[in-house]
């Protein structure tokens, strides 16, 4: 078992230019779960509204807004109706200059090296919001364009952000128990992502971390937001949306395939996460 399971492993961009432009359009819901990846990821949100939840803080990003996951961060994604948003993945080291200047020791270093995280707020002022949110829109336009000037546009871009942000003085220092935090929750998720299919008991996960049960259930809930028993529920009916839309398996075999050994325990935790049972949702989504 590694945590590296849980690491996103996409190529974001090119070697010479490690950025990408994703936009995802959704008719309906719309999940991904927990992960991490040494980018830093900049959501915004053209409509609807996504709840992205971020090591232990959930944000709802509504229409016109966006969010800041710093490198390392486990993180998820949800939206429970239609929704449009953008996001701009981005390896720090795209941010560097190549001479040390005071621009690169003072403020450049320790962003790319994360000693200097973007906000994790959500509630900006209207100054910030706006220019914030027009730079965000602006490399989204621009990432169509001339390879090599659209590069060029999207690092000043940035720049821009990172400025403004300096000057606002809405940057945070890394604490270290913070990246301690975030290093446990990524061995413990690693755990659930490759055993979801076999009985895993609280005394497992608590082993991980040489805790006890009792305070491993606090500690996690602390850190993501909800009791482990949930996580291992959501995370296994997200694995059987998935056996749903790509077999046509019997609902009993799919409980049993993702780690449910009682099927009606399976239906109702199902419908409890995803409003319908498993039944209705492929008659709904996939016939």
């Amino acid at each position: 078992m590694s945590k590296m399971h849980l690491k996103e492993k996409s190529i974001h961009g090119t070697s010479s230019f490690p950025l990408h432009v994703y936009t995802k359009i959704k008719n309906n819901h719309y999940f991904v779960g927990y992960h991490w990846h040494d980018e830093i990821e900049f959501i915004y949100v053209e409509d609807g509204v996504l709840e992205v939840t971020v090591n232990s803080e959930s944000r709802n990003i509504s229409k016109g807004n966006f969010t800041f996951i710093n490198s390392g961060d486990v993180h998820q994604i949800d939206s429970s109706g239609p929704s449009i948003h953008h996001a701009i993945v981005f390896h720090p080291r795209m941010l560097n200059f190549e001479f040390s200047d005071i621009c690169q020791n003072n403020i450049i270093g320790p962003v790319t090296k994360g000693y200097m995280r973007f906000p994790a707020s959500t509630h900006f002022d209207n100054q910030t919001n706006n220019f914030i949110a027009n730079k965000l829109k602006e490399i989204i336009s621009v990432s169509h364009s001339n390879f090599d000037i659209a590069a060029l546009s999207i690092k000043i871009l940035l720049l821009r952000i990172v400025e403004f942000l300096y000057q606002k003085n809405s940057f945070s220092k890394a604490e270290s128990k913070l990246r301690e935090n975030q290093e446990n929750i990524k061995k413990v998720i690693s755990y659930i992502q490759d055993h979801y299919s076999e009985k895993i008991s609280l005394t497992d996960l608590a082993s991980i971390l040489n805790m006890n049960k009792n305070y491993f259930c606090k500690y996690f809930k602390h850190s993501i937001g909800k009791q482990p028993i949930t996580y291992i529920n959501e995370y296994r009916c997200e694995k059987a949306v998935e056996l749903l839309h790509k077999t046509d398996l019997k609902i009993l075999d799919i409980s049993l395939m993702v780690g449910f050994d009682n099927l009606s325990y399976f239906i109702r935790k199902f419908k409890e996460y995803k409003r319908f049972t498993p039944a209705e949702y492929r008659k709904k989504y996939i016939l």
